[in-house]
């Protein structure tokens, strides 16, 4: 499944920014600009950890403080049960068990939701309790503190959206509108080939990811921060169960402290990235990544990446939230 015919490709989503993460982020945009290669941002931050020799992340650093954007604080109300949540730095490893049948479940049920209109001029809104592992030069990796985050994905490609995080409002001017997530399609097959052909565009070609990789973790880009009519849904949820090697984990934990069912992958890394859903409703909770062996990034069980995704709704404006 290396090479899939039929590449359209779409606009990768935005990269995100924190503002202890902008350092982070605004370094990986120093560095693909300083070693010329085009420019693909992506929504929110990948779950591997971000790795970058000291001299140059320095140097970036004091690129960010020349042009880190400020904004208002968030302002989102607590989630109970949520705010209280610490992650863990490690997490217990975590056996796994066959995941088509539960996927042909879950792929059922969101079939049969009602779908949510998103109009011209409209907003995706998604709001998120997030954290993610960061390391510099061959120092140890650091879990962010659980934080929120608000995205303002716009319908279509007409108008840009933005997103704030610890109290950064930021431009997404080449966002991924949701109209093209909505659009892919509703044959499994097909959004699979369309899923591997983006994986690669978004995610680039090197050593340490394969293409079934790029395509799980492109389709946790596409569930994470959308809203998909019910049929691209399931049409989703099948597609990943098409995807060699992913499995089932039957408890797993989000960034609210939510405890569900979970697919998920271990890419070559030796990181296993999960898709959370609650184990009544089959409802996508979030997301987790952590180490299933010692590697040189770290130790077997540490978390890298967790989420909780708490509300999505469509709205007029970019600052707005669901009522």
């Amino acid at each position: 499944m290396n090479e899939m015919p039929g590449r359209e490709p779409l606009p990768a989503p935005e990269v995100p920014d924190l503002s202890a993460d902008r350092h982070r982020e605004l370094r990986d945009v120093f560095m693909q600009t300083i070693t010329e290669q085009p420019q693909r941002t992506a929504a929110r931050r990948r779950w591997a950890l971000i790795i970058a020799p000291a001299a140059t992340a320095a140097i970036a650093a004091a690129v960010v403080g020349a042009v880190a954007l400020s904004g208002p604080k968030a302002g989102v109300a607590p989630v109970p049960g949520a705010t209280e949540f610490v992650a863990p730095a490690t997490v217990a490893i975590a056996p796994a068990g066959a995941a088509g049948p539960l996927l042909e479940r879950i792929a059922f049920i969101a079939s049969t939701r009602p779908g949510t209109t998103v109009g011209a001029g409209k907003f995706v809104y998604v709001h998120s309790r997030v954290a993610w592992t960061g390391r510099v030069g061959d120092g140890p990796g650091k879990l962010d503190p659980v934080h929120d985050r608000e995205i303002w994905r716009p319908a279509t490609k007409s108008v840009d959206g933005q997103f704030r995080e610890n109290g950064e409002m930021v431009l997404l001017p080449d966002v991924v509108p949701n109209s093209a997530y909505a659009d892919l399609p509703t044959d499994p097959d097909a959004l699979l080939r369309r899923v591997y052909a983006e994986g690669e565009a978004t995610f680039g070609k090197d050593d340490l990811s394969s293409p079934e990789d790029k395509a799980f973790q492109y389709l946790g880009e596409v569930l994470s921060e959308s809203l998909l009519p019910p049929k691209v849904a399931a049409a989703l949820y099948r597609a990943a169960a098409r995807i060699p090697g992913v499995e089932r984990v039957d408890d797993a934990v989000d960034a609210a402290g939510r405890h569900g069912v979970a697919v998920g992958r271990v890419d070559p890394r030796g990181e296993r990235h999960e898709w959370i859903f609650d184990a009544r409703t089959f409802e996508f909770l979030g997301e987790r990544s952590y180490l299933v062996r010692d590697t040189d990034l770290g130790k077997a069980g540490m978390l890298t990446g967790t989420t909780a995704v708490l509300k999505r709704g469509v709205v007029d404006k970019i600052g707005q939230t669901p009522s």
